[in-house]
Parts: C-alpha cells; sequence; structure tokens
C-alpha cells in the first residue's frame, strides 16, 4: 500500500526526545539535511516540519537536491512556525561529493556531475560568498554505498574550506549511520571544523537506517535563523547518537 501524506499525520503524537538531552543547557536540536517534494522526497515543507517537530527537533535545514525552487514555501511556512526555526540550502548533488549549502539562498554555478578538484572548491567560495556554511555529507554512504572512489579526504575537504561534517546519516544502511573515523578527525581539529547530524529524510517512515539515530544539540543567545546560522559559524555543535533507531510515530493512510 502506498502511504499517503497529510499535515494531520502528527497532530496526536507526543513527540520524542532526544536520550539525554538537557532543556536547561540547550535550546536547538537541529537537523542539518532535509528533502521535501521539490527534489525527490515525499513530504511538503510543512510536513516535514511536522515530521521533525514530532522526531523531537525544533530546527531544520531544507536542502533539496541541486535546486531551491523551496525558497517560497519556505517563507510561508515560516510564518506559521514561530517556535520552529527553517533555513534554506541546498545539497550539491554529484557523483563524486554530497556537499549541504546552508543558508544560501539562490545558486547559479554550474553543478558538474563529476567534478574536479577545482569545481569543488569553487562552489565551497560561492557558499561563503553567500554567507553560507558547507556540510560534507554521509561520506560513508558515498564511499561504500555510492561507490565513489574519487571521493575527496577530510584532510583535503578542511583545505578547501569545508565548516562541518555530517557524522550520522539515518537514510544510509545501519553500519554506515554512524562516522566514527570522521568524527575522530573532527575531535583532532576542534575549532576548525565542526560536526553535524543529518536525518536525510526524504520519506518519514522510510529511513533506510530504521530511524532517527542523531541530533545537533546548541544553544544560542537569539532565537532566530540568523541566530542559529551566526552560532553555526563558530563550529561549537555537540550531538547525540542513537545506536537504536527512534521510529516515527507519525499515522498515515
Amino acid at each position: 500500500m502506498v502511504n499517503i501524506y497529510s499535515d494531520d499525520d502528527w497532530k496526536d503524537v507526543v513527540p520524542h526526545v532526544p536520550p539525554g538531552f538537557d532543556r536547561g543547557k540547550y535550546n536547538i536540536v537541529f537537523d542539518q539535511h532535509s528533502h521535501t517534494v521539490f527534489s525527490d522526497g515525499k513530504l511538503t515543507i510543512k510536513q516535514n516540519v511536522e515530521w521533525h517537530i514530532a522526531m523531537g527537533f525544533n530546527a531544520v535545514a531544507i536542502t533539496d537536491h541541486n535546486n531551491m525552487r523551496h525558497l517560497e514555501a519556505i517563507d510561508q511556512v515560516r510564518e506559521e512556525y514561530k517556535d520552529f526555526l527553517i533555513i534554506s540550502g541546498m545539497e550539491w548533488t554529484t557523483r563524486r561529493i554530497h556537499l549541504n549549502f546552508i543558508g544560501i539562498r539562490e545558486w547559479e554555478l554550474k553543478i558538474p556531475m563529476k567534478p574536479k578538484d577545482q569545481d569543488i572548491i569553487d562552489s565551497i567560495n560561492e557558499a561563503h560568498n553567500q554567507g553560507g556554511i558547507v556540510v560534507c555529507n554521509h561520506i560513508l554512504w558515498t564511499i561504500n554505498e555510492f561507490r565513489v572512489k574519487t571521493h575527496p579526504t577530510q584532510k583535503s575537504l578542511l583545505e578547501w574550506g569545508v565548516d562541518f561534517f555530517e557524522i550520522v546519516n539515518d537514510d544510509s544502511l545501519t553500519e554506515n549511520v554512524y562516522d566514527k573515523e570522521t568524527y575522530d578527525f573532527c575531535q583532532l581539529h576542534k575549532g576548525e571544523v565542526g560536526i553535524l547530524t543529518g536525518t536525510d529524510i526524504h520519506k518519514p517512515d522510510g529511513l533506510v537506517g530504521g530511524g532517527v539515530h542523531g541530533w545537533t544539540i546548541m544553544n544560542i543567545p537569539e532565537f532566530t535563523k540568523d541566530g542559529l546560522m551566526h552560532e553555526l559559524k563558530k563550529k561549537n555543535t555537540e550531538i547525540i547518537y542513537s545506536k537504536i533507531p527512534y521510529l516515527d510515530p507519525g499515522i498515515h493512510h
């Protein structure tokens, strides 16, 4: 049976609380990686937000593949959800690497499917010129599941200006959800590069990893999207990781 999602699928659920989350210490629970009907996702912007609330988040980046057609819809939904932060972004999706550009509002550069090093560097610089941050997504998925043999090293990406690495990706096979090697690299270079988690949601009840394993937690003085972007640029993030996945509580018909 094909599920049909609606805005009310999560209205009667009790939202998850990330394991061990300290509400007195943190006021942001962030997902840096999500998709909607504006690329290959199954949820509208509003449904994406409703699902994230149910999964324990109060902030999300909408990062549809290689386009930003969601901007107007994000602005409309943002007016309805005053206690939830939505940031526009884009997943720069190629056959060599996937990067999230968070906080940008346009993209005019050509996106080559097999980018050379300089193409990657130019795109990172363009995202930064727009005031955005750059995240390298799901290295384990790209290498082990997408079978890419030319993915740049963490060291190269740091030198090229990547701000964050995605340590948890919930739309990967179980063995590829948590990237310990990249986490350790980030710890060695703390202050130079940060760590984030991403659900990579395309549909709420179809995450390859079985559910949500990770949440990015932060404390920001000003609960606004600008305040969130300002804090992200400090690269001062923490993550919560659960080996046991948290399941979508929505009721779908």
